[in-house]
């Protein structure tokens, strides 16, 4: 996905969050919380996605969050681990988002000295699993779920040269998308 940007969401993107979550169909929800959830466990998850403890990044194919990673400290996880979690809105998956999202979420967890991610999902989603599989994640078959777990090289200066260019481009990106009494500049000759 070329031209999508992928970065990290802050406090200001809490509208676009929960945008995201209430275009996600039933399936959708049930895929990420591994079982059916109700409306109100979302709103109250989503009003506190952004806590200390998480990393966030949106992926913004069109300048709307369609898709979403994140990754959470495990309480206790000794040596240190975190969970993650990937949604794709459904009219913008098989698109690249996913892998998009979990390569940023790789990185991100490697330039901070987190070795292991570790994803669950339902058995029967075969995209999770082919994602983590993609990812070289070694996954565990339990009675109804699949975990996988990838465990992350050590930091290197490409892969924090990686991630700074990602947050870069998505700056850049964003400032050119920027509403300017409603003209997008990126479209304007330059020179």
């Amino acid at each position: 996905m070329p031209d999508t940007t992928i970065r990290q969401l802050r406090s200001f993107d809490q509208d676009q969050i929960e945008a995201h979550f209430q275009r996600l169909s039933a399936e959708s929800l049930t895929s990420r919380f591994s079982g059916e959830v109700s409306e109100s466990y979302v709103e109250t998850y989503v009003s506190k996605i952004l806590s200390d403890d998480a990393y966030v990044y949106g992926a913004f194919p069109d300048g709307h969050l369609r898709g979403l990673g994140e990754m959470r400290l495990i309480a206790d996880s000794a040596p240190v681990a975190y969970e993650a979690a990937l949604t794709v809105e459904p009219d913008w998956q098989h698109r690249g988002l996913g892998d998009a999202l979990l390569s940023r979420l790789i990185i991100a967890a490697r330039n901070r000295g987190i070795r292991e991610l570790h994803m669950l999902c339902l058995a029967s989603n075969q995209k999770m699993q082919n994602l983590a599989r993609k990812h070289e994640a070694e996954l565990k078959t339990m009675p109804g779920q699949v975990e996988a777990t990838l465990t992350t090289p050590w930091p290197s200066p490409a892969s924090l040269t990686e991630e700074i260019a990602g947050e870069c481009d998505a700056l850049v990106r964003a400032i050119l998308h920027w509403p300017a009494h409603g003209k997008d500049y990126s479209s304007q000759p330059t020179g």
